[in-house]
């Protein structure tokens, strides 16, 4: 068997997911190489990047965002300071209730332990009809930059592939795989909601979701995050993303009438501004039905791999589960059966290539 290459890893897909893991595995000593398909199908680059900790339904922590906000912006400054870019933005966050009940159940939590680390009252000078809170800790990831910058180095260091992964061209042993040329210990796919094409992972039960932002520009907004059924974000000469939808039934890339109408009718509800559309994108997360990430070997060819469902809180779960799944393939680590992919295996196992 002769090769042009040999790595450690080949990774599919350079959305948020597989970029992580490239910078994660570089960071740890592994030699790596990425197949991409230049971001066609990857929501992450209309992804938004708002990164808070809040579950605003029940006014309770997002689950275990008290250990993975830490890391992730630990990990977002590290690579501002290799990478000389500014991607991460910490931003004040003002939700805006939307009801009395809201209000007091706000001013309940407030007392509580962790939560009073994360909300506090606000002291944002616009009025509303039942007033408003703080969450501490939010920000803005510039996705998009941090996906080129990526992209800049991974061309630099020729490690990567544009192209379409062609799962007839994988060739898998027992101690690794091959793909046209190159030999690689592991291989991990990161293909966002493609993965329902994948031979090998078409049995995870992913739950896609189609969201569409607005691009608005205004100068009646303050410089902070709102919430309230939706969220308003600065994004810098007084532009703003105003998002998101959430539509599992029309899964494609493609901007709505409707979608926009919803956009513009939950801005409604926060206040009238005066504004302009800049522009308007969609795309498609990789959400699953118990809002947990899936990581993890396949149960038959132990040298592939997924990282995958990261939903619409990918800039906050990807840097810890990256950590957590090359922590499992290169120490034999036990992953979290929360996110494991075996939590599948043996109910949908009959749908996979064998």
């Amino acid at each position: 068997m002769s090769s042009n290459k040999s790595v450690n890893f080949l990774i599919v897909g350079q959305g948020i997911a597989g970029t992580t893991l490239v910078h994660k595995l570089y960071e740890y000593g592994n030699s790596v190489h990425l197949i991409d398909n230049k971001h066609q199908s990857s929501s992450s680059l209309i992804a938004a990047g708002v990164l808070h900790p809040m579950s605003f339904k029940r006014a309770v922590l997002s689950w275990k965002a008290d250990s993975l906000i830490p890391l992730a912006k630990a990990y977002y400054n590290s690579f501002e300071a290799t990478f000389k870019t500014k991607v991460f933005h910490e931003l004040d966050m003002t939700r805006v209730f939307s009801s009395m009940e809201e209000q007091n159940n706000w001013q309940g939590r407030m007392a509580d332990s962790p939560m009073k680390e994360f909300i506090a009252d606000n002291e944002l000078s616009l009025d509303f009809p039942f007033g408003s809170g703080k969450v501490n800790t939010a920000g803005r990831m510039d996705v998009a930059l941090y996906l080129n910058r990526s992209n800049k180095f991974f061309k630099e260091e020729e490690i990567i592939s544009e192209e379409q992964f062609d799962y007839s061209q994988l060739t898998c042993f027992e101690t690794g795989i091959e793909y046209k040329g190159i030999v690689a210990e592991n291989i991990i796919f990161c293909e966002g909601y493609k993965v329902n094409q994948n031979p090998y992972f078409n049995y995870v039960p992913l739950n896609p979701t189609k969201g569409e932002v607005l691009i608005i520009k205004t100068k009646d907004l303050p410089n902070c995050i709102l919430s309230q059924g939706c969220f308003v974000m600065p994004i810098g000469n007084d532009k703003y993303v105003l998002g998101a939808t959430y539509d599992r039934d029309s899964i494609n890339q493609e901007p709505t009438k409707i979608g926009k109408e919803e956009l513009l009718k939950k801005l409604k509800n926060i206040g009238d501004f005066d504004f302009e559309i800049i522009e308007h994108r969609a795309g498609v997360r990789p959400t699953t039905h118990d809002r947990r990430p899936i990581l993890g070997t396949h149960p038959k060819y132990k040298s592939l791999h997924i990282f995958n469902g990261l939903g619409s809180k990918g800039v906050m779960l990807a840097p810890y589960f990256a950590g957590e799944l090359i922590e499992h393939i290169t120490k034999g680590a036990q992953l979290s059966k929360e996110v494991s992919v075996s939590r599948y295996s043996k109910k949908h196992l009959h749908k996979c290539r064998t």
